[in-house]
């Protein structure tokens, strides 16, 4: 079973382009030179369609938005027998419940990704789809695994945590930060903080902007780089205009050259309030060997143990992140020694090559146990 090459149909009803669609995407080149067959099914004007059908993979359009929402299950059905699928790997709420179908009704294997920590409905019709419209769920976090198991009185067994991993291969100490260090006049800052995320409310930046001046009159030489962009750009822009901290703030908008940045900075924050699941950038940052500061919010604490892999410290805090930032600038030592434990830890247990050998380990235990084989 282990040997035989499988047709995969990814299927995702957002539209946008975070940390969950950027996993598939990822996930399904991998997949690709693995030599499995992949398939994307998504909605028209998706980020994901767009970036998948660049990267040559076979991309299905299928509307997924009440009231056409239902003819998504012939669609989906159409495609498995069509394409000959032989896993179903579903994403969000919408996907999850017509592809859940389509697989029921053709009798293919279903794999639901939970990716965010914001709590499942329980009433009937969620837990039903978690139930009964797929065979297994792959968590991003032990966190999301034991939310479902408590609240929402899953099978354990039908749940397994699979974890974000980290690209080695981009993400590493050969690095080099220089050339964004010149670009954007960082040669005289210290300490140089930032984060990469999309502009998003529960992301906190607004918290970390709250936190600037109190940085500041400690260590006037800081700069902060918000690298990312999003539904919150303007209102960030008017809120550091507002704030007088020009001077210390750079927001990039999106990049492309996320490793480059990370190295460039001296000290890595994420001031998620919410939502967060196991984080990508995280462990990224880590693998370039920059110290963390994290909020504790969702499964953020499976990574940082503060004080060992990084500073934990509450979200929605400006006080404890001018202060955690402070102790880091002012202790190097002790910093470098939290993002070498980061670092170990990441390699350890968070890469991409162990991400896609457990989630093709799952997809075969599921085929196994589909046929009956012992």
């Amino acid at each position: 079973m282990t040997n035989k090459k499988l047709t995969i149909l990814h299927t995702e009803a957002s539209k946008g382009w975070g940390g969950q669609e950027i996993r598939i995407f990822q996930e399904s080149l991998k997949f690709a030179e693995r030599g499995h067959k992949v398939l994307i099914a998504c909605q028209e004007g998706s980020k994901i369609s767009e970036k998948a059908k660049e990267a040559g993979f076979s991309v299905y359009i299928v509307r997924m938005e009440y009231p056409i929402a239902p003819l998504g299950v012939g669609r989906f059905f159409k495609i498995v027998k069509d394409e000959k699928v032989d896993i179903i790997h579903t994403h969000s709420s919408k996907d999850s419940w017509l592809a859940g179908i389509a697989g029921r009704i053709s009798g293919t294997p279903v794999v639901r990704s939970r990716h965010l920590t914001t709590p499942v409905g329980q009433n009937c019709l969620t837990v039903f789809v978690y139930r009964h419209l797929c065979d297994i769920i792959i968590t991003s976090g032990m966190h999301i695994r034991n939310t479902l198991i408590t609240r929402n009185k899953l099978n354990p067994e039908k749940i397994v945590s699979i974890p974000a991993g980290v690209d080695t291969e981009k993400f590493n100490l050969n690095i080099s930060g220089d050339k964004i260090r010149t670009e954007l006049q960082l040669e005289n800052s210290y300490p140089v903080v930032g984060t990469v995320a999309i502009l998003r409310h529960w992301k906190g930046h607004r918290f970390l902007l709250d936190a600037v001046q109190r940085v500041a009159a400690v260590l006037p030489q800081v700069k902060f780089i918000i690298a990312g962009d999003g539904p919150q750009w303007n209102n960030l822009h008017e809120q550091i205009r507002s704030l007088g901290i020009e001077r210390h703030v750079i927001m990039t908008g999106f990049r492309n050259d996320v490793p480059e940045i990370m190295s460039a900075l001296d000290i890595f924050i994420l001031p998620s309030v919410a939502s967060e699941a196991t984080s990508q950038v995280i462990p990224q940052a880590l693998a370039v060997g920059k110290p963390v500061i994290a909020t504790d919010a969702g499964g953020l604490s499976e990574i940082i143990e503060d004080g060992v892999t990084g500073l934990l410290i509450p979200p929605k805090d400006s006080g404890a992140i001018a202060d955690a930032i402070i102790r880091m600038a002012k202790n190097k030592e002790e910093a470098e020694g939290m993002a070498s434990r980061g670092r170990k830890k990441i390699l350890e247990g968070y890469t991409f090559k162990k991400m896609i050998e457990d989630t093709e380990k799952v997809y075969y235990q599921v085929l196994k146990k589909r046929s009956g084989a012992n």
